[in-house]
C-alpha cells in the first residue's frame, strides 16, 4: 500500500504484484478484492498511526499475521478484534545490539540483501536533521547518513 510513486516502483521491482493507494475501508475493499474476499495471509505495518494497524487487521484473513515494523504512534492497542478473528501480532524493538545485528550485518555485507535501493539521499552528518525532514515530506524513501573518516 502506497500513493508514493518511488515507493510503488521500488515495491514492484521487489516483486510486489498489486499496488494499492487506497486509505482506510477503501484499501481494505481493495485487498478483499484481490483476494477474492479471503484478506491477506501476513501484513506489515510500518507507519504506527492508528489507521495504519486498523487497515493491517481489517485486510487479514482469520488466523493472519500482522508484523509492526517501527515505533508506534499510539502506544495503546484494543486486542479484542485481531483476537476474535485469530491474527497474530508480532513486533518490537529491532535486536541492532544482539545476535540480530550479526545476521543482519553478515547478509548485508555478504550481498545476500542489498539495502542501497531504498536509500534515495545521502546526507553528511552535519545534515542528518535535513534527512528526517526529506523522510517527513516523502522526497526521500529512505536517507542514509555518511560519515566522513577523519
Amino acid at each position: 500500500m502506497s500513493r508514493h510513486e518511488d515507493r510503488q516502483k521500488l515495491a514492484l521491482e521487489f516483486g510486489a504484484t498489486d499496488i494499492v493507494a487506497e486509505r482506510g475501508d477503501e484499501a481494505v475493499e481493495r485487498v478483499m478484492a484481490l483476494t477474492d474476499g479471503n484478506g491477506a495471509d501476513a501484513v506489515l505495518e510500518c507507519v504506527g498511526t492508528e489507521q495504519s494497524v486498523e487497515t493491517a487487521i481489517s485486510a487479514c484473513r482469520p488466523g493472519a499475521i500482522v508484523g509492526r515494523v517501527g515505533v508506534p504512534q499510539k502506544a495503546e492497542m484494543n486486542t479484542n478484534r485481531p483476537f476474535w478473528k485469530n491474527i497474530g501480532l508480532r513486533g518490537g524493538i529491532a535486536s541492532v545490539t544482539t545476535h540480530d545485528k550479526t545476521v543482519l550485518l553478515d547478509a548485508v555485507l555478504n550481498g545476500d540483501i542489498n539495502p542501497e535501493k531504498v536509500f534515495t539521499q545521502r546526507f553528511d552528518l552535519e545534515d542528518i536533521h535535513e534527512g528526517y525532514k526529506a523522510m517527513d515530506e516523502r522526497r526521500t524513501i529512505k536517507s542514509l547518513v555518511v560519515v566522513a573518516d577523519n
